[in-house]
Parts: structure tokens; sequence; C-alpha cells
């Protein structure tokens, strides 16, 4: 199995250079060995060059069909495990025609087997030696057959002990050069493949970058889309409110109307009757009579009711102005979500009616004060602008809990370099409490979608995201200051004029 993965990788076409390369070598150490053994044989140190030329022409034969499989691009695998395999048999017909163990082309294996790694496979390559192992057995006992007399010739003088020294000498050199020629190829396609490997990683830098590019731009998108999708439910929820409390307002109205215009004629029918019984006390009466009706009087506790009457008108009468507030911020609320449109209004009315809106949640020990300063009409998106202000509020409201103080400051800025309506002032609403503050690192945090510091079930941490997207919208800034155990800040911050298009 290994052999057959290692043949298919062989005939893979990336490896049609390295094909190439062996060919050349092979034609290398056939013109090498033949020149070497002509040059032992007129130095008189080779009986005989036969089985050289031999092995030299049909080594030749064998690398023409590997150069035709190899133009051709057909049976490569078969072709090249068949010169691998004739390579060994004729080395080792060389070795038996050279003189066995003496034979200087004993080395011609080991420039086989290099080559075959190098230029083939690994695989075929340690098959290719374990064939030159089983060729050399097999060439020395030929040569242990065939006697001392063929072959290389016995050195029985010092001058052809010198001559066997240098083409030894030559032959060792001779394969020392294939082998640097292989080092050369090994070297060269070394540092191709570092030009590759360094090509590849800038461009695998870039599409990095740009794939960590096009991650954050997505994840931004991600984040807008979420953003907006929050914007978009509540402010789909609000519209459906601002709805249903128009209609809730409009039934209530009519009730409130009626207990106030009775109130106000009990109270102006209280005086007649008092007239009437200060007669009735004037009236000539038998003593009996007289005794009789103060009697019934005092247990009637007539007196009482007309001390009680007037302040009873009164605190009804303050308890429909409240109602009225609150059914009057009601409609106001309904009408500026039915109207969402660019128009000029007046910031401090939008704060009293989230007040309003939120007096629920305002306990009795929570102080609110209004540090009102003198602002123009603004230019802005009323319903959306008081979503805003109702969610700052209700966050401080929650912030100082039972007992605290929560404060509202607005005041104009002057232009800024920075505004997105350059020339154009700039209206402040600071919105502020005294409750325990926002951790510094999570402070960062407060305008992302779903982000809470609030219990689980209190929150789920949309109220500021949307806020911050609304006021984005009118072109400004909301900005968060906080200090632990003093308090919470929050300031709104739009230009005057705030529409897209310019002061209309």
């Amino acid at each position: 199995m290994g052999l057959s993965r290692s043949l298919q990788a062989m005939a893979a076409a990336e490896n049609r250079e390295r094909f190439g390369w062996a060919i050349i070598v092979r034609w290398l150490v056939i013109g090498g060995f033949l020149a070497l053994a002509l040059t032992a044989r007129v130095l008189g140190r080779l009986a005989s060059v036969e089985a050289c030329l031999m092995a030299a022409t049909v080594g030749s034969f064998v690398n023409a069909v590997n150069r035709w499989s190899l133009r051709h691009w057909r049976f490569i695998g078969v072709v090249s495990v068949g010169a691998v395999v004739g390579d060994v048999v004729l080395i080792s017909w060389v070795v038996v025609g050279t003189g066995g163990l003496r034979s200087p082309f004993v080395m011609m294996y080991v420039v086989q087997v290099v080559t075959t790694a190098l230029l083939l496979d690994m695989g075929v390559a340690a098959v290719s030696a374990l064939l030159c192992v089983g060729g050399f057995i097999a060439a020395l006992q030929v040569q242990r057959l065939l006697g001392a007399e063929a072959g290389w010739l016995p050195a029985s003088t010092p001058a052809a002990v010198a001559t066997d020294h240098l083409v030894w000498a030559l032959f060792l050199l001779y394969c020392l050069a294939l082998l640097v020629y292989l080092g050369g190829y090994i070297s060269d396609r070394l540092r191709i493949s570092e030009r590759d490997l360094a090509a590849k990683n800038d461009r695998l830098q870039r599409t990095l970058s740009s794939l960590e590019e096009a991650h954050t731009t997505l994840q931004a998108t991600y984040d807008r889309l979420r953003s907006t999708e929050s914007q978009l439910v509540q402010s789909e929820k609000i519209r459906a409110l601002g709805q249903l409390v128009a209609g809730i307002a409009h039934e209530l109205n009519n009730p409130i109307s009626f207990v106030y215009a009775n109130v106000d004629y009990v109270r102006r029918s209280l005086k007649p009757l008092v007239q009437l019984l200060s007669a009735y006390d004037a009236a000539p009466l038998t003593p009996v009579d007289r005794a009789r009706l103060v009697l019934l009087r005092e247990r009637l506790r007539v007196d009482t009711l007309l001390d009680d009457l007037p302040q009873l008108l009164t605190d009804c009468e303050e308890g429909v102005r409240r109602a009225q507030e609150i059914v009057t911020g009601l409609q106001t609320f309904a009408r500026i979500e039915r109207e969402d449109c660019w128009q000029l209004a007046d910031l401090h009315a939008a704060l009293d009616a989230s007040l309003t809106l939120l007096r629920h949640r305002l306990p009795p020990g929570v102080t609110v004060e209004r540090r009102y300063g003198v602002l123009p009409l603004v230019e802005c998106l009323p319903g959306q602008l008081t979503q805003v202000f109702v969610n700052v509020l209700a966050n401080a409201a929650d912030a100082v809990g039972k007992e605290g103080r929560v404060t509202i400051q607005t005041e104009i800025l002057p232009p800024s370099e920075a505004s997105a309506v350059q020339g154009s002032p700039r209206a402040a609403v600071t919105i502020s409490d005294d409750g325990p503050g926002i951790p510094a690192e999570a402070l960062p945090h407060v305008f992302e979608p779903f982000f809470t510091t609030k219990e689980v079930g209190k929150g789920v941490g949309l109220g500021l995201s949307v806020s911050h997207g609304i006021v984005q919208r009118h072109r400004g800034e909301l900005r968060a200051h906080s200090t632990v155990g003093a308090g919470t800040a929050f300031t709104i911050v739009i230009p005057i004029a705030a529409h897209p298009n310019g002061p209309r």
C-alpha cells in the first residue's frame, strides 16, 4: 500500500520538473562513468570496457523511453519504476565487469539511492536501496565465480597502486560533483519555495487584514442592525401605547369634567343652604321646639359638616386638577407620538409631560428639582425626544429608589466646532440623580444594546441604546458621567436647528 501511494504521488503533475531533472542526472551518470571507464582502460587498470559500453547503451535506451514518457506524460509511474530497477541491474552489471569490491563504480549505488530520494520519492528510494543491496551481493557472487582475471586488474607495482588511487579519486570527485549538482537543484527549489511561501504569506496577511476589516465592518453593521431593530421595536411599542393612551385620556376626560363641574356646583349651592339654616335659627320658636332642633342639629353634626365641607370640596378640586394634569400629559404624549415629524417643540413641556407619565415611579420620598433655563423652541422629533426623556428619567428614578433627589437642568450652550450643525447653538438637558452611581468599568458600555446594571427581571438594557440612537439622529450627543456613591448624570445635547436639511 505504501509503494502504491508513493507511485500515485510520484505521478502527480507537479512533479514534472523533478522528472526532467532526473533524466538530466541519468545522462550525466551515463556519460561520466563511461568516460572514467575509458580513462581506466587507457591507464591499463581496466581489463575491458565491454560491460561499461553495454550498460551505457541499455541505460541510454531506458533514459530515452523515460524522456518520451515525460514528454507525453504517460505511464510515468511504471516507466520510472522500471528505470530505477534497470539502473540497479546495470550498476550491478558494471560492478561485476569492473572488479566487484575493487571497482570504483560501487559508489554508483549511493548516487542511485540519493538521486531517487531527492528527485522521485522516499518510498521508491527505500525500495531502490534494498535492490542495491541485493544487486551488490549478487554482483559479488558473480564476480567470485568469474575469478580475479575479469574486471579491475590487480595492483602489482607502486605505479599501478598510484593509478588505482587516481581513478578512485576521480570517480569520488565525479560522484561528489553529481551530489553537488543535486544539492544545487535542492537549494534552488528551496529558494523558489521560500519565495513562494513569502508571497503566499503576504497574500494571506493581506487576505487576513481584509477579513479582519470585513469582520469589523460586519460586526459594526450587526450592532447597528440590532440597535435599529431595538429602536423600531421600541418605537412601535410607544406608537401603539400612544394610540391606547389617546383613547384612555379621551374616556377619562369626560367623567373628570363631570366631577369638576359638580364640585363647583356643590360649592355654589352650599352658600344658600347655609343662609337657609341661619334663617331657621333666627325664626321664632317655642323653647321646646328650639331645644328639639338644637338636639337634632348636634346629633346630625351639621355644624361640623358646614365647617368641613369647604375643605372637602377644595380637596376634591385639587384631586380633579391633578387628574386633569395626568390626562393632559397623556394627551400630549399621544399627540406627539401620532405627529412624529420634524417640528418646533418646547423641551420644557416635553420634560413636564415625561414627569407626569412617570409620577407613579416617583415615591413621595423622591424630590424632583427643575432648574429650567431659557430655551427657544427646538427643531426635533418630539415623540422620539420625549422617549429619551422618559428613558433617562426612569433610570434616574430607579437609581434613587424610595428616597433621593432627581435634578433636571436646561441651558443653552454656545456653538461648537465639533457640533454636527456648525454655527447653531445647542440645547442641553442634564438629568442627574444622587443614587449609587455606575462603576467606571461599566460606564463605557451603558449605550451598548442589551447592557444593563439592573437586576434580572428589571430591564433588558435597551433604553439607553435606543436613546443614544435617537440623539444621534438629532445630530446631537448623549453624555454620561457618574461617580460611585455620588450619583449619575446624563446630558442630552442637540442643536437648536437639528433637522438634517437645516433650519426651515
